[in-house]
């Protein structure tokens, strides 16, 4: 048996940061996972830290873009090492991404990106700084520059580890309790108590929820299926404006296990019927979108692959994602999901709110319990 001042379950971006957060104000933590960490949405994450402008491509700022213009800056603090939780050491791949118009996308939009409401956001930069993917006579679009970092998504979750090695146990956590109120946490055998419980675990918050009884809310999945490029690739951190509010794909750089080079790919091709198409046919499909975007890439000379992943987050009746990072109290259960990457921030300081307090137990036990790894990446999965 042991007792903690808070038990935070689940091992990714969310849970690690307000891990880090708690243990930086005094209170005894311990963090729970079933998996390895980061593994799900942390690690399938492009690493982007948001500030909005990506949903502002109908040429207006809407919720989501102004819960995230904070985020950027909060990231940065934390890679200077300011703050209660550090990122410093994590590898930024980028410190920018391009936004980069297709032909015949309206002046409207493309405008709006060069407006006074969107300065400090995005910026119109001149040909000879366009990425190298963009230098081609063919290619006749504007290219805006936005001050959202991207980062390393292995390395973000063993920067956060690092301060928890102590504190972080891997196995399925079996809870006795009812209408929000858990009385036991059992992990292989071990009995844990907390005064708080955090539900940071994903899609995995849905098995919580059930075991406890908990109805006020409801989980949603949004699928993904994502594209993945492999070959002699530049660098290329860009969102894609069209003309519909979704960017028809947001493109990544990352290096594999065997360092090769990967773009990872998101965006609306990822989504809604990219998620109703086979493997095969999303590889076509996307074959076939590359072209089109980028003609002047001859996509024939690089491999093609595709990975499956899910959103969790709270229900809502549009289906769409929440503008913001959920917390809600359940008894002596906190329900969270940050919604996007970029948000865990914001949601710990949620959490700590909730949390406030004296903590009781400064010291954290040592269990007898596996430790868990670093989770890989989709693009190193099945190499």
């Amino acid at each position: 048996m042991a007792r903690f001042d808070v038990a935070v379950i689940g091992g990714g971006v969310a849970g690690l940061w307000t891990a880090n957060a708690l243990k930086a104000k005094g209170f005894s933590v311990v963090l729970l996972s079933k998996t390895a960490l980061g593994d799900g949405q942390t690690l399938a994450a492009q690493g982007v830290i948001h500030g909005g402008s990506k949903y502002a491509l109908a040429g207006k700022l809407t919720d989501s873009s102004e819960q995230l213009a904070a985020m950027p800056g909060r990231w940065k603090d934390a890679l200077e090492g300011k703050g209660d939780v550090t990122l410093q050491g994590v590898t930024v791949l980028s410190p920018h991404q391009y936004l980069w118009s297709l032909p015949g996308v309206t002046s409207q939009v493309v405008s709006f990106f060069g407006s006074k409401l969107m300065r400090g956001r995005a910026g119109s930069i001149p040909r000879e700084d366009w990425p190298e993917a963009l230098q081609s006579p063919h290619y006749k679009g504007r290219v805006f520059r936005i001050d959202e970092p991207v980062l390393d998504p292995v390395s973000v979750v063993q920067r956060l580890s690092a301060p928890l090695k102590d504190d972080c146990y891997l196995g399925d956590c079996s809870l006795t309790g009812c209408d929000g109120k858990i009385d036991k946490l059992t992990i292989d055998g071990i009995e844990i108590f907390a005064d708080k419980y955090v539900f940071a675990a994903g899609a995995g918050n849905g098995v919580l929820m059930k075991q406890l009884g908990i109805t006020d809310f409801q989980m949603q999945l949004r699928p993904l299926h994502q594209l993945i490029i492999r070959g002699d690739l530049p660098d290329f951190y860009s969102v894609c404006i069209g003309n519909g509010p979704k960017p028809p794909i947001v493109t990544t750089t990352h290096t594999d296990s065997k360092g090769r080079t990967i773009w990872w790919i998101g965006g609306d091709i990822a989504e809604a019927e990219g998620v109703q198409r086979s493997e095969e046919e999303q590889i076509a499909y996307g074959r076939a979108t590359m072209k089109r975007l980028m003609p002047w890439i001859n996509w024939n000379s690089y491999e093609f692959f595709t990975a499956r992943a899910n959103r969790a987050e709270p229900f809502t009746e549009s289906g769409d994602r929440p503008p913001g990072a959920f917390c809600r109290a359940v008894g002596n259960v906190l329900v969270t999901w940050p919604t996007k990457l970029a948000l865990a921030p914001d949601l710990s300081d949620q959490v700590v709110a909730h949390i406030s307090g004296t903590p009781d137990r400064a010291d954290a036990e040592q269990l007898p319990l596996k430790r868990p790894e670093t989770g890989n990446p989709p693009w190193n999965l099945g190499d």
